[in-house]
């Protein structure tokens, strides 16, 4: 008789299948950061030039350094130097925002954006980038001229609307790629057999039993792939050189004499205080008088204008002449005694800047200026293109300072916003220097952007109010 029964042996393999090992060293948060004190702006985006006065690890893009310098730096002309790397969701678009003061430049993934000069804490867009998800190689430049100081970065995924970019998604190295293997485990099945003999004789009996034979396999150990890292070095950064802004040359006429001296006077009888006795007078010889001659090349004296004031002599004599005898008076006695114009007056000298060369207009508008500028006057000269297109950048300070931003109505302030936007852009830099354009200017585009003031006042009270709220978050690390 023969019984048979199965047995069930596991491999050792199949405990260790239990503990399969995974490999994933956690990358360190943040980014490494050196700044640098500065003695030249723009100063060149460098680590082997500057005096280095302070290094950490930060945790964000989004600071102030507003009069808390750090570590041995100074409050004003230092530079900020951030490497790291930051981790790109998986998305379909993403585009960025960079703001900064004064100059900013970052790098992600060889896609550069910035504006390396001084400016006010604008937002600098990125636009729409071609980059892959996952942990991405991260370069970014700040440097702080005087005034206030800024920088920020903030993210758009998929059209969902621009957020600071959280702390978690920066890193001072890549993360890595796990990639585990699972162990393969074999169980084998096994049949053990008994099998009986029985031998029967008079006399003896003997049984013989045949012990089962067991045969366990050999199973191939796991095998688990260890992830390897592999990191991209930096690119190096180039620093783009600014343009130049180079004023356009002032001309000035020279000043031609109003007045000529008179001739010498030319005596043309002999005197008559010769009392001389008659004999003597009967032995001389007639008395010749000679003249002299007045040369046909002599200068005649310039044309006078009896009617216009002879103090105005900012102004190139056509202009005297082109403006009315009063008006011209006028000109002249409220610069004396610095009273403004009266609103036809004003109204008058400003419809004659539109037919004057650049260099004449100028002088006629430093007239006006010379007069008591009402705010009113003032905000004409503003939003009038003509003045506008010729104006020099103190002429410009001068008149913005003088408006009254808080007595303008919307369809002023609407008027204001489109002369200045079709203004030089020399005239827009001082207009965002002299006026708060945050002060009700929300269609204004700043220079150096295409995004207006309203959204740009919008994105940067979200991103103070994450920065007050955010765990672990901060203004400036000490």
């Amino acid at each position: 008789m023969a019984r048979t029964s199965r047995w069930l042996i596991f491999a050792p393999v199949a405990i260790l299948a239990l503990f399969a090992p995974s490999a994933n060293a956690e990358p360190i948060a943040g980014l490494n950061t050196t700044y640098y004190t500065i003695d030249s702006v723009p100063p060149s985006r460098s680590d082997n030039i500057y005096t280095e006065c302070g290094s950490e690890v930060e945790n964000n893009i989004n600071r102030s350094y507003n009069g808390e310098p750090f570590e041995d730096c100074t409050v004003d002309l230092f530079m900020v130097h951030m490497t790291g790397f930051i981790e790109i969701p998986v998305h379909d678009t993403i585009e960025f925002w960079l703001a900064s003061d004064d100059g900013g430049m970052i790098d992600i993934d060889g896609n550069e954006w910035g504006n390396w000069g001084d400016q006010h804490c604008w937002w600098m867009e990125s636009g729409e980038i071609d980059i892959s998800a996952g942990s991405q190689p991260l370069d970014l430049w700040m440097y702080e001229h005087g005034g206030s100081t800024c920088i920020m970065l903030a993210w758009n995924i998929d059209n969902a609307g621009f957020v600071i970019v959280p702390d978690s998604a920066f890193t001072t190295t890549a993360s890595p790629t796990t990639t585990t293997v699972s162990p393969t485990t074999t169980i084998q099945e096994t049949t053990t057999t008994w099998t009986t003999t029985t031998s029967s004789t008079t006399t003896t009996t003997s049984t013989t039993t045949t012990a089962p034979s067991t045969t366990v396999p050999v199973t191939t150990a796991p095998t688990t792939s260890t992830p390897q890292t592999t990191s991209i070095p930096q690119p190096e950064p180039t620093m783009p050189e600014p343009p130049a802004t180079v004023p356009p040359p002032q001309t000035t006429e020279p000043t031609t004499p109003e007045t000529m001296p008179p001739p010498p006077e030319i005596e043309t009888n002999p005197p008559e205080t010769l009392n001389l006795p008659p004999e003597i007078v009967d032995t001389m010889p007639p008395l010749v008088v000679t003249y002299p001659t007045v040369p046909d090349t002599m200068p005649l004296p310039p044309d006078t204008l009896p009617d216009a004031p002879e103090t105005l002599d900012t102004l190139p004599p056509a202009i005297i002449a082109e403006l009315p005898p009063e008006l011209a008076e006028a000109l002249l006695d409220a610069g004396d005694t610095n009273i403004p114009l009266t609103e036809e007056q004003f109204d008058t000298v400003v419809d004659t800047i539109e037919d004057l060369a650049p260099e004449e207009a100028v002088a006629l508008i430093t007239q006006i200026l010379a007069t008591a500028v009402t705010p009113d006057q003032a905000e004409a000269l503003a939003t009038n293109p003509d003045v506008l297109a010729v104006i020099t950048e103190e002429q410009a300070t001068e008149i913005f300072e003088t408006i009254d931003v808080t007595e303008l109505d919307n369809t002023q302030i609407a008027e204001l916003t489109a002369a200045i936007q079709d203004a030089p852009l020399a005239v827009q830099e001082v207009f965002e220097q002299t006026i708060d354009i945050f002060g009700g200017f929300d269609d204004y585009v700043p220079t150096g952007s295409n995004v207006p003031v309203g959204e740009r006042r919008t994105l940067i009270a979200i991103a103070a109010g994450t920065t007050l709220t955010a765990a672990g978050s901060k203004i400036r690390r000490k």
